[in-house]
């Protein structure tokens, strides 16, 4: 990623706009949480490893299926698949059967995956302290407010190109 995006040789015009400023802002935030977590250990980890952990940990008291994920962070059965099957290889989840519907998954945590969780946790708070350093508390806030109107309104677009007639 460069950082420095003139000397990559993209267009002023293109680093201007809101979209390729949240995309390289995401990367970093990424690229830095990943750095983190292998300093601590946790090679090849990647952020949606981390999202399903977190997701899971605050959801120990229900029965967390894969269709609950796919649904909860918006992504392919394939995808998903393929990421629940490396998570388990690496020993941070188990998929048992539901008692009832042995086809049916419940996704479930292993104690590698609470001490994960932990240090993530430790990583992320130093990284959003680092993100906001030398920000108001105003400013914070109404970063949050505008960046999720602009979630609403990319919502609002897909839907509209969703119903679309091709």
């Amino acid at each position: 990623m460069c950082i420095q995006d003139k000397l990559c040789g993209i267009p002023e015009a293109e680093v201007d706009r809101v979209g390729y400023q949240l995309k390289v802002l995401d990367r970093m935030f990424k690229k830095t949480m990943e750095t983190g977590m292998r300093k601590n250990g946790y090679d090849n980890m990647t952020m949606m490893n981390g999202w399903i952990i977190g997701y899971l940990i605050h959801h120990e008291e229900d029965t967390i299926c894969q269709k609950d994920l796919e649904k909860k962070f918006k992504v392919g059965k394939s995808s998903l698949s393929g990421t629940l099957k490396i998570m388990e290889e690496k020993g941070f989840i188990e998929r048992k059967s539901v008692p009832g519907n042995a086809r049916v998954k419940q996704v479930v945590l292993t104690d590698k995956a609470r001490e994960y969780h932990y240090n993530m946790e430790q990583r992320r708070q130093e990284l959003e302290e680092q993100v906001t350093k030398g920000l108001s508390e105003e400013e914070i806030e109404q970063f949050r407010k505008v960046v999720k109107r602009m979630q609403g309104n990319v919502a609002e677009y897909l839907e509209q190109l969703k119903t679309e007639k091709e």
